[in-house]
């Protein structure tokens, strides 16, 4: 019996906006899964005193380089946001309420978990500074944050030596 792990992304499915960074970060993590981490973990699937646990990591990696290769297979790269304006896999610094300024960037929730400054467009603070320019006061669940600093997607492009 064939196990099905959530639905598969066909070529009619709706293509999923990456940047250019996040899709050469999943490209890196699933060569890494597919090339190191599956061969691994393939002989210890059949060692006499096999652990279970073993077999788990197996299939769950497995799942997640399926996963990522569908993900692949239909993205598309970010379209450039108008200039000064926030647009998904631009980079914002953003001052807080308290003083504190971090930055952000706005991405499709298949990128998010890549580093730090990456947020997921469905996250409240994304939605709040998608479409904002610098100097714009955003309310972010009870409090207020002002968009400090926005740089497109397309200076996150060429910082990578790709082609704007």
């Amino acid at each position: 019996m064939t196990q099905h792990h959530g639905p598969r992304a066909t070529a009619t499915d709706v293509r999923v906006p990456l940047t250019r960074e996040g899709r050469a970060l999943l490209e890196e993590r699933l060569a890494m899964m597919r090339g190191v981490s599956l061969p691994l973990l393939r002989p210890l699937l059949t060692a006499p005193d096999r652990d279970e646990r073993d077999v788990a990591q197996f299939e769950r990696l497995t799942a997640e380089a399926d996963r990522l290769d569908a993900l692949l297979a239909v993205a598309v790269d970010v379209p450039p946001a108008p200039d000064g304006v926030v647009g998904l896999g631009s980079r914002v610094l953003v001052e807080l309420p308290d003083g504190p300024r971090v930055w952000l960037r706005p991405v499709h929730p298949a990128e998010a978990f890549l580093d730090e400054e990456r947020v997921s467009c469905e996250a409240p603070v994304a939605r709040a500074v998608l479409g904002a320019r610098a100097g714009d006061e955003l309310v972010v669940g009870g409090g207020r944050c002002r968009v400090v600093t926005v740089e497109t997607n397309d200076i996150q492009e060429e910082v990578l030596g790709a082609p704007a």
